[in-house]
Parts: C-alpha cells; sequence; structure tokens
C-alpha cells in the first residue's frame, strides 16, 4: 500500500540532513482540492485517515476514502479535502503524517502563489497514479509559492528559410513560440521536494498553472538556488513554453473540471465518456 507521489502533501520519511529545516509551511486556499491517492492490492482495506491539528497533534475528524478497481491486482482509495475552515493541519494515512499546512483565505498569503493543477491523458502512463476514475477526469491541485517574471519571458521561432542566388532570404515556413521561466519560491524558499514535486508532475499530459496550459520545454529541469548554505530551503526556476495549438474538446473538458464547474450541464463535460466513449476521448488527447 503506498500512498501516489502526485499526492501534493509530504509525508516525509527520516530526515538525514545536518541543515537547518525550511521555515515555509505549505498554503491553501478554502477553495482549493487536496487529493489523497492511495494505491493499494485487492484484498487491502481502506487506511485509516486523519486531518490533525498541526499544533496539538490531536485527530480532528477522520477522512473517508472512496474506493474503486484499477485493475485485477489494485485498488485505488482516494479522498478529496477542500471546504476546510482556516488553520494549521496535518494529514495522517496509516503509520504515516505529512508536514504541515495552513488554511487561509489571505489575499495577501495567496496573491503570492500559484494554482498548479495537473493530470495524464489515461491510466496508462504510469502505474503509481490515476486521473480517470469510473469515466471521470480527475485533476490535482499544488499551490506554491511563486509566480512568472516578466524578466523571464523568452521568445523563439521555427522557421525554415531559403537562400536565392542574390543572396535573399525568403521565409518559406515560420511559427513563433513564446517560453516563460516559472520561478518556486519566494523570500522564504522552499523545501527540497517542491522541486521534485514540480519535475515530477511537469511529466503529466496536461498541466495548467492558474488556469493557463503550459508544457515543460524540451528537457529542461527545475533549477536549484540555494539561498543561504546550512539552510535547508531553496529558490526553484523551470522554463516553461505556453501551449499554443490545443484541441478545443479536450480544453472545454480541462477546463471545466479545473474550475469545478458545478451543474447539470457540467456533469456531463465531467463524464468523459459522454463526449465521446472513453477510449475514444483518450486517443485524441
Amino acid at each position: 500500500m503506498n500512498i501516489s507521489p502526485f499526492t501534493p502533501l509530504h509525508f516525509p520519511e527520516a530526515n538525514t540532513s545536518d541543515g537547518l529545516p525550511s521555515r515555509y509551511v505549505q498554503v491553501w486556499a478554502p477553495t482549493d482540492h487536496i487529493m489523497i491517492q492511495v494505491i493499494a492490492g485487492k484484498g487491502d482495506a481502506a487506511p485509516a485517515a486523519s486531518l490533525n491539528n498541526a499544533h496539538t497533534g490531536a485527530s480532528l475528524s477522520a477522512i473517508e476514502f472512496m474506493r474503486w478497481e484499477m485493475n485485477s491486482e489494485k485498488v485505488l482509495y482516494f479522498a478529496v479535502l477542500t471546504g476546510m475552515s482556516f488553520g494549521h493541519y496535518t494529514v495522517t494515512v496509516g503509520d504515516k503524517t505529512s508536514d504541515e499546512f495552513r488554511i487561509t483565505d489571505d489575499a495577501a498569503v495567496l496573491g503570492k502563489t500559484t494554482l498548479i493543477q495537473y493530470r495524464f491523458k489515461d491510466n496508462k502512463q504510469r502505474e503509481d497514479v490515476v486521473s480517470v476514475i469510473d469515466n471521470y477526469i480527475y485533476f490535482f491541485d499544488f499551490r506554491v509559492p511563486g509566480g512568472f517574471k516578466d524578466s523571464g519571458w523568452g521568445f523563439g521561432v521555427s522557421n525554415e528559410q531559403f537562400n536565392t542566388q542574390r543572396e535573399d532570404l525568403i521565409e518559406l515556413y515560420a511559427s513563433d513560440y513564446l517560453t516563460k521561466t516559472f520561478t518556486l519560491g519566494g523570500a522564504l524558499g522552499v523545501p527540497v521536494w517542491y522541486g521534485e514535486m514540480l519535475n515530477r508532475l511537469l511529466t503529466c499530459s496536461y498541466v495548467y498553472f492558474n488556469g493557463v496550459r503550459y508544457v515543460r520545454n524540451e528537457t529542461e529541469v527545475p533549477s536549484l538556488n540555494t539561498l543561504i548554505d546550512g539552510l535547508d530551503s531553496f529558490v526553484f526556476t523551470q522554463v516553461l513554453r505556453k501551449a499554443q495549438f490545443i484541441n478545443p474538446t479536450i480544453e472545454d473538458l480541462n477546463q471545466a473540471v479545473i474550475r469545478r464547474i458545478d451543474d447539470v450541464n457540467a456533469d456531463k463535460i465531467y463524464r468523459s465518456a459522454d463526449i465521446s466513449t472513453t477510449e475514444n476521448i483518450n486517443r485524441e488527447i
């Protein structure tokens, strides 16, 4: 039984670092959806889980998992935490407890964060995460400090030219594109696992930063910048390319899901099978 590595909470292992821990506390808005996925064997029962007071360690409420059979051997247990009251919490799943996180609606705090939402196009890409459950599309949320700076914009072009005998250049084909550098981390920096998570989630088929789709620029990976020697808190930068050519059917589906539109008509959009069969929609994606 394993917690999916795409779950946006950190469940630390034994700390082997001799550096000072980061002072940054993970921040969420009450409207964010914190999805916890646990991959288990067919005969395994749902793990005991609870939402805890981060300061006292006391259990505040039990977390009830929903169950979905992935295949003949594996079962997914999943839960979505949202609409929580303001405060500082941890989550315990089995014998593992997450790092502390904070729920707030403080505009000054949330304004310095970016909501990253991500999913795979189907369930065939990896065995440790599920994006389509009973024909419903699910996105993970991951709120992080940071954003895009104007100084991080880059301009590029993919083109083909012809050189005439008179040394005139003729543009045969050209397509422009835009890259942006995403900065993850503020004045306090963030723990190193944020960089690991950013690199991991960028392997997904669909990744949105504040509702806008971006993809990893070629083989770029997060660059680690140390704030102070001996402090385990860092700032990461990642070069991304803004998506330009988007399938409108898939984009409508994704936008409906990440905006969490809740009405009768939207329910038809949430089910990929209502647009076409699940197999067809996954091929289109």
